[in-house]
């Protein structure tokens, strides 16, 4: 009889101290922000820092110490000079094919800071200024004199990029895939398909 009882309390306590995890578990996963919500602070997860518009969001990753951006599921890096993406931002990260076709803004580089926030003005001129002076001589000129301070590219950006943020740059697109390549890569592609899978592609008699 004593064991009977001894059983059926071990079995209240195990059932009672799932359901206490289960409740504190539930507790913990409704009071944790989202990872890219405003002002939350992570040292792996990128934080939201603002907008371009057209469903470009640019986030700051800790874990490359550089700004990435997301667009339509995928986030793409700059790195080396070319563009990198990846469906998560953790990675791996890849090099972008034909196939992809980027969002308007990163066809010019990393978009300059035409959104007024300092961090990614700071990060942006150290980083890709130098590469906007090569490949983007002409607009360097027009504003490389405003680039010496953030308050002074501030007010040149509430002027100057009042209501085209990026449209007006006068830059040619660097990352631009053309029609014919992209046809192509598709006939690369279906040449070494043929290769690898001749079966497919024999006449029937």
């Amino acid at each position: 009889m004593n064991a009977k009882k001894r059983i059926k309390k071990f079995f209240l306590f195990s059932a009672s101290l799932g359901m206490l995890v289960l409740f504190l578990g539930g507790c913990a996963a409704y009071y944790n922000p989202p990872a890219y919500s405003q002002g939350y602070i992570s040292v792996a997860t990128p934080n939201f820092a603002f907008s371009f518009g057209g469903g470009v969001n640019a986030y700051y990753a800790p874990m490359y110490q550089a700004y990435i951006y997301g667009y339509n599921g995928y986030y793409y890096r700059w790195l080396n000079g070319g563009w990198v993406y990846a469906s998560v931002y953790s990675g791996p990260w890849y090099a972008i094919p034909p196939t992809i076709v980027l969002p308007g803004i990163l066809a010019f580089g990393p978009p300059p800071p035409v959104i007024a926030y300092r961090p990614y003005f700071t990060w942006w001129r150290i980083h890709v200024g130098p590469w906007y002076r090569v490949y983007h001589p002409g607009w360097w000129v027009r504003h490389r004199v405003f680039l010496r301070h953030y308050y002074i590219w501030h007010e040149h950006v509430n002027r100057f990029y009042a209501n085209h943020p990026y449209r007006a740059w006068r830059m040619r697109r660097i990352f631009h895939f053309k029609q014919k390549e992209m046809q192509r890569h598709f006939r690369e592609r279906k040449r070494q398909f043929r290769q690898r899978h001749p079966r497919f592609f024999r006449r029937k008699r």
